[in-house]
């Protein structure tokens, strides 16, 4: 049975019309290291023209990353697939200072269906998944270096956890899914689109996917929702919030892993006694702690 999981590094666009996270390049470089120990799976990296040769050099010469592990693939996010949607609502002003880029959030799902071809499951996997914001020292490296690369090397994402991520999907598609009730995160899209309105859980953008037959019918309703959604409401919505609403539009197709707090033991939050916090709430690692 072979497995793909398909990401994306785009570090610099911060301040350009596409908007994104600024400062993460070494993040997103540390962190896609320490998910290709699940070296039963494949892994295919889109990213900008400007970085493609750099990637290279950090993963292929530098860390001796075998070529068909990861294959590197230039896409220019100005030829995305709902670029017609994406030019009629963007705000581009706003954007330039966004931390979140629409045109990678909307490709997930395009950039993972177009690597269906010889595998039997397809994931999509966001590069910067594996840092201590997220998990705990305890399941990190620790080892004192002069490049951070301990605060994203962790345990926890092993051929084990990818077995263990398979049998979970059982012939579904597997999603992540916030408590957003008592732990808010985020909103969602107007409540008229859902077939019964129901925001206690948000879906998470990060890890998703599954049997490659399932794609064709979560893109086609991924792509019905952002131009439905985007034209009624005159604006464009996160991919969570899209996910979100399929997830409780068409529950029978998915299987959620889920969640109650991104915080974890080692967190410092002002006014949180992060103790009694975590005993009540369950922490996001956690999820990868039960498929190990």
């Amino acid at each position: 049975m072979k497995t793909k999981f398909v990401t994306a590094i785009y570090s610099d666009l911060y301040g350009t019309k596409f908007g994104g996270r600024i400062g993460r390049r070494d993040h997103y470089r540390w962190s896609l290291l320490s998910l290709l120990k699940m070296t039963d799976a494949d892994f295919v990296c889109y990213t900008s023209e400007n970085e493609y040769e750099s990637l290279i050099e950090f993963f292929h010469n530098q860390n001796n990353i075998d070529k068909e592990k990861l294959k590197l693939k230039i896409f220019n996010l100005e030829e995305n697939d709902v670029k017609d949607i994406i030019l009629k609502w963007k705000d581009f002003e706003s954007t330039k200072t966004s931390d979140r880029c629409i045109e990678i959030q909307y490709m997930k799902f395009f950039w993972s269906i177009n690597e269906l071809d010889g595998y039997d499951n397809v994931f999509w996997i966001d590069s910067g998944l594996s840092h201590c914001g997220l998990i705990p020292n305890k399941h990190l490296s620790m080892k004192t270096s002069n490049n951070n690369r301990h605060y994203f090397e962790s345990d926890l994402f092993n051929n084990k956890f990818l077995k263990n991520l398979i049998n979970f999907s059982d012939n579904k598609f597997v999603i992540i899914s916030k408590e957003n009730s008592r732990n808010y995160w985020s909103g969602t899209v107007n409540h008229k689109h859902f077939k019964k309105p129901d925001s206690s859980r948000h879906v998470i953008g990060g890890l998703f996917g599954g049997n490659k037959n399932l794609w064709s019918k979560i893109v086609f309703l991924f792509t019905k929702y952002i131009y439905q959604v985007s034209e009624e409401d005159k604006r464009l919505y996160h991919e969570e919030d899209l996910m979100t609403l399929m997830y409780r539009n068409h529950e029978e197709l998915f299987n959620p892993l889920e969640f109650d707090t991104w915080w974890h033991e080692d967190e410092r939050i002002s006014g949180l006694d992060m103790s009694e916090h975590i005993k009540v709430n369950k922490s996001f690692y956690k999820i990868l702690e039960e498929l190990n």
